[in-house]
């Protein structure tokens, strides 16, 4: 992977500066997907038959290129696809990963465990409409129709399938939306 800082030249025009290459990939496949946990400082890479890789986002970190974890080595159908990250609070909520294959997303711990912040525990997996979904958004943000938040997915078919978070929640996983009051 690599990665590129944008900066602003003075004159409104962005351009991107190089800043690192890093990460492992498992030569298996590609790298399909990403998702940054701007508030946790960390960045999630999909490498399709392996795993989802975890790093510091922040190229200037301390050791910033080594790899914090593998999270879903086990328990998919085939790929590891999208990922998108629903918040619960500052550091809590979940993360979910796309089990391309089985038209499911697998649900892991955001904040990691107890014992250590980079061991994602597997929390459970919910069937989706999408077919073979190649990529996922999610937000706890509460919105007309969804009041606990939206997880959309997309099929193969660039169709995209809306859920409700209290769907792919169920009864055991928190709930928490967030109202966004307008400006004034």
């Amino acid at each position: 992977m690599h990665q590129y800082r944008l900066i602003d030249d003075g004159t409104g025009t962005l351009r991107g500066v190089f800043a690192r290459s890093f990460g492992n990939w498992s030569g298996n496949k590609e790298i399909e997907a990403l998702a940054v946990d701007n508030e946790l400082g960390y960045v999630y890479l999909a490498d399709e038959g392996y795993g989802v890789r975890k790093y510091h986002a922040d190229p200037a970190a301390r050791k910033a290129d080594d790899e914090l974890a593998v999270i879903g080595r086990e328990g998919f159908a085939g790929d590891h696809e999208g990922i998108s990250i629903y918040k619960t609070g500052p550091r809590t909520g979940y993360i979910l990963i796309s089990n391309q294959q089985n038209n499911s997303f697998r649900i892991f711990t955001r904040e990691g465990s107890p014992s250590g912040p980079h061991d994602h525990q597997f929390l459970k997996e919910v069937d989706v409409s999408a077919i073979e979904s190649d990529g996922s958004e999610v937000t706890n943000v509460a919105l007309p129709g969804f009041p606990k938040g939206l997880f959309v997915a997309m099929s193969n078919g660039k169709v995209f399938h809306y859920h409700a978070w209290e769907d792919i929640a169920g009864s055991d996983l928190q709930q928490t939306p967030v109202t966004i009051e307008p400006k004034r």
